[in-house]
């Protein structure tokens, strides 16, 4: 093989760089990586072909950023990158010479050499031609690929001799027109390469074999994210789309211990695993235990949709006592029986007026002082009778109800909430779900309600008014003066599903009655319209023993 250079006659491509004066400028610039080869033109080899190498010089070399080499030439392989570039030149079957390039690319740097080979002279006797692709690509699963060629030497008994420079290409069977090899499966997570030598006659073509690194990413999946402590669970791995459970282990994520596959849950909490397999671990998978007295978590009846109908919280603040708070409570009533605003809110009703009534609760005296020491976005709560809407708007009669309905109800509610409650030993224990179409954190407060408490209201107009229902008790996730938006419920990813166990002690003063207990939870989210207090999202209703799932728009 002869290598050699050539200059003005050959130049293929010529770069040319110029500098001119500058003003000298005392501020240091910063520096930017520079790529150069000390190539002088292009590199010419003979119809022999063999092994080239290119010299490069990186100035300013930045961490992390590597030279990347490519060709479009299918005759130009076994590209290798070191301290140098070395890659190997096919036999020119023609007696035409041919030009290839050789790109070498740094960042936003590229540098283009040109390899130019001679023909084959026109003596020299053309034995035989590869007719399929000189390079082949596999993914990391390997698989078979054929090399097509045609012998024209006057023995076609004679058989090429086909070699593969790597183990892990094997040559299955050679004819007179093809051979077949297989590529294995690469497990390793780096790419590699092979070259298949066709010899015939004493003339040698390559085919150049380049397979895919093996991915680095091990999925772990679950059968169930959450079930009752003392069920199993079955957990599946995934590596490149196939099942690999068998060979994989199955480890809990805090104590690294391996546990066995199903696994049988015992202690309630939220449990977290990974797996590993050929050396490489997945990320984690997360499993929600809840005791066995847990309230099984609503079913999603839409689990595509996130088309959301939402629901204020409207707090009625009055008295048994209070002489205009029934023109407030006909206000309320008249508005739920309008088809298009009874599924636009929910009510709480605070009896506060005086602490001597049976509806009056501390919890109740709470949400009063937080309407008017922090949220006072609206008409300050002075007197009775006075509503608020959601947690940061407050009205006291200068609008309609229903006109502060259609100024806040919000069309396209960020998420909702589906929970079921039961009482269990004095204890409230609540399977909540909240599902997200955007990602943020969000909050939830769970207010006890007490229905059918009978007291005279004074100067009520209908006999429904001495029966109370929606009465506030209590609040077990707590509100203070400051804040009543609860506990924090957790960030949740767009488009995901965030499910919790919830317990608290069940308070029941002597004179509530048990029985008639049920829950309202409203679900809040910060808002940039009020400088990142918690709004309130949704609200919804449950009563103990029972469900509610997420209000989609009927």
């Amino acid at each position: 093989m002869k290598l050699r250079r050539l200059h003005a006659l050959l130049a293929l491509v010529a770069v040319l760089f110029a500098s001119c004066g500058e003003p000298v400028n005392e501020t240091p610039q910063p520096t930017v990586p520079h790529l150069s080869v000390d190539i002088e033109g292009i590199i010419s080899i003979d119809a022999e072909g063999g092994e080239v190498e290119i010299n490069y010089t990186i100035e300013n070399p930045v961490e992390g950023l590597v030279l990347e080499v490519t060709s479009a030439s299918d005759w130009i392989g076994e590209i290798a990158v070191g301290e140098s570039v070395s890659l190997f030149v096919d036999v020119n079957p023609t007696t035409q010479s041919r030009v290839g390039m050789v790109t070498l690319t740094y960042g936003e740097e590229s540098v283009t050499v040109g390899i130019q080979q001679e023909g084959a002279t026109s003596g020299s006797e053309i034995l035989f031609e590869i007719t399929s692709e000189r390079k082949m690509a596999f993914n990391s699963k390997g698989g078979e690929g054929t090399i097509l060629y045609t012998l024209k030497g006057e023995d076609a008994t004679i058989l090429p001799e086909i070699i593969s420079n790597k183990e892990w290409l094997t040559i299955d069977n050679v004819t007179s027109a093809e051979a077949t090899f297989s590529v294995e499966r690469n497990r390793a997570t780096e790419k590699r390469n092979a070259k298949i030598s066709v010899n015939y006659m004493g003339t040698e073509l390559t085919v150049f074999v380049d397979q895919d690194a093996a991915s680095d990413e091990v999925t772990l999946r679950v059968d169930r994210a959450v079930v009752k402590s003392g069920e199993a669970v079955t957990f599946t791995v995934i590596y490149e789309e196939e099942d690999v459970t068998a060979d994989a282990t199955i480890h809990a994520n805090y104590t690294n211990e391996e546990v066995s596959n199903p696994y049988t849950t015992i202690e309630s909490g939220e449990l977290s695993f990974y797996a590993k397999y050929n050396g490489l671990k997945s990320k984690i998978c997360s499993v929600t235990v809840i005791p066995a007295y847990a309230p099984e978590f609503p079913e999603d009846a839409n689990p595509e949709s996130f088309d959301f109908n939402q629901r204020m919280l409207i707090v009625d603040h009055t008295g048994l006592g209070c002489a205009y708070c029934p023109g407030v409570k006909q206000a309320i009533h008249d508005t739920q029986e309008k088809a298009q605003y009874k599924d636009k809110f929910n009510v709480v009703y605070a009896y506060t007026f005086s602490s001597n009534e049976v509806c009056y609760s501390s919890a109740a005296r709470t949400l009063w002082n937080y309407y008017v020491g922090v949220c006072s976005t609206g008409d300050k709560l002075t007197g009775y009778p006075s509503f608020t809407t959601n947690y940061c708007f407050n009205y006291t009669g200068k609008y309609q109800l229903e006109q502060r309905i259609d100024d806040l109800w919000e069309e396209n509610p960020a998420a909702s909430i589906a929970y079921a409650a039961e009482i269990v030993d004095d204890k409230i224990v609540v399977s909540a779900s909240v599902k997200s179409s955007v990602a943020q954190n969000y909050k939830l407060s769970l207010w006890v309600l007490e229905d059918d408490i009978y007291a005279r209201q004074t100067n009520a107009t209908a006999e429904w008014m001495h029966t109370h229902s929606n009465v506030m008790r209590d609040a077990p996730t707590g509100v203070s003066n400051s804040d009543i938006s609860g506990i924090d419920f957790g960030y949740i990813e767009a488009g995901a599903t965030l499910s919790r166990i919830l317990e608290f002690d069940l308070f029941c003063a002597n004179s509530w009655k048990k029985e008639n207990l049920k829950l309202i939870a409203v679900l809040s989210a910060p808002s940039e319209q009020y400088g990142g207090k918690y709004e309130v999202v949704t609200t919804a209703i449950c009563e103990f023993g029972s469900s509610v799932g997420f209000d989609y728009k009927r």
